[in-house]
């Protein structure tokens, strides 16, 4: 009875307004079917979204993973280059110095055999190669320096400016070089005392004395790494000129004050007093293709060579203290290792025919070219 009068109800309700209704069964029935549909697709909509963006998270991380990894074995190339590096330039330093201490102790028989021409150890520049690395050795006589303890205060603001530093810069340079030495803690106009060198983190004191190496001029006033070791710069036309630092002109090795001019840098020859820069050129190219015997050559050789007061401060004669600079780099890499060396030859020494002064390996990577 319920049954029939609910579908008697419903029938007489399908055509009202002559707008035919559906049944009771659909009327039911329908409404949770069309919720379900829509529900659905919407999770399936929300489901894909996350899984994107898992996706993502998984691109993100695998590439990281992968950049890392690119490092981490660039690096460890480079490592292994600059490890390569270093033994190169070592072979290049002992080579360097067997082949001196052999013209040394041979003179005579290389004269014998008519080697009149000058050989890489005369042009003070060494080449080689070593399991694919190439290095090269630069020599220089300590008497090719000017002698930091005993120069004069015009000839090392002539230094400084031939170097390239700025006159500012150069007078705090110079005057702190003589405060630094000098036995007395009075100051000059730009240089500095134990009253500004306390005030630096780690604080310390002037020394008030001689030097005993070139690298404590690192602890002077205004001596940075760059007028130090020498630094690059870049000309008005965008080419880069290599700049020579104040440790390729200056030693503590040497006490005279003649400067060897086979051995002398550009600048160290624009130092000397009474020669002009244009001298200095021709002497330094000259010398570089075909050294000097006596300093008599210059005057004979060069037009407009110096006087005889410049030539005075000039000479041939070589202490048998040497730096070798040497530079070198692994086969296929640009990694580079500069190592620094002072060496005093002994010509008499049988057990032990040159002795070691100084060794530093922590040189930076741009003293090795030479300008």
């Amino acid at each position: 009875m319920i049954v029939g009068s609910r579908q008697s109800a419903v029938g007489s309700d399908s055509a009202i307004n002559g707008t035919p209704l559906l049944s009771s069964e659909y009327a039911i029935i329908d409404p949770v079917l069309t919720t379900a549909d829509c529900r659905l697709p919407t999770e399936r909509g929300v489901i894909l979204i996350a899984l994107l963006w898992i996706l993502t998270a998984l691109s993100f991380i695998a590439l990281s993973f992968s950049r890392e990894s690119f490092v981490e074995v660039a690096a460890a190339r480079n490592a292994q280059s600059l490890e390569d590096s270093y033994f190169v330039a070592r072979a290049g330093i002992e080579t360097t110095i067997y082949q001196m201490i052999q013209k040394r102790m041979m003179p005579r028989i290389r004269r014998a055999a008519g080697q009149s021409a000058p050989d890489p150890i005369d042009l003070g520049v060494v080449t080689g190669t070593l399991n694919g690395g190439t290095y090269q050795v630069n020599i220089q006589d300590e008497s090719g320096k000017i002698s930091l303890n005993v120069v004069s205060e015009q000839q090392l603001r002539r230094l400084v400016e031939a170097i390239g530093i700025g006159k500012e810069d150069g007078d705090i340079i110079v005057d702190s070089i003589l405060d630094w030495k000098d036995p007395d803690k009075s100051y000059r106009l730009n240089g500095a005392e134990d009253d500004y060198y306390a005030t630096l983190n780690p604080p310390y004191k002037a020394k008030n004395a001689i030097f005993d190496t070139v690298e404590e001029l690192l602890l002077v006033r205004g001596v940075t790494p760059e007028y130090f070791y020498g630094y690059p710069e870049r000309t008005s036309d965008g080419s880069i000129v290599y700049r020579y630092g104040l440790s390729r002109c200056l030693t503590t090795y040497s006490e005279k004050n003649q400067i060897n001019v086979n051995f002398a840098p550009l600048p160290v020859l624009m130092s000397v007093q009474g020669i002009s820069p244009e001298a200095a050129q021709m002497i330094y190219e000259r010398r570089r293709a075909n050294p000097f015997n006596t300093t008599a050559d210059i005057s004979r050789e060069l037009p407009g060579s110096p006087g005889a007061v410049a030539l005075s401060y000039l000479t041939t004669q070589q202490t048998g203290i040497y730096t070798l600079l040497a530079s070198a780099h692994a086969s296929r890499s640009k990694a580079k290792r500069v190592i620094r060396a002072v060496i005093n030859l002994d010509q008499t020494g049988e057990n032990a025919p040159y002795q070691t002064l100084y060794w530093n390996e922590n040189v930076p990577d741009y003293e090795g070219l030479k300008p």
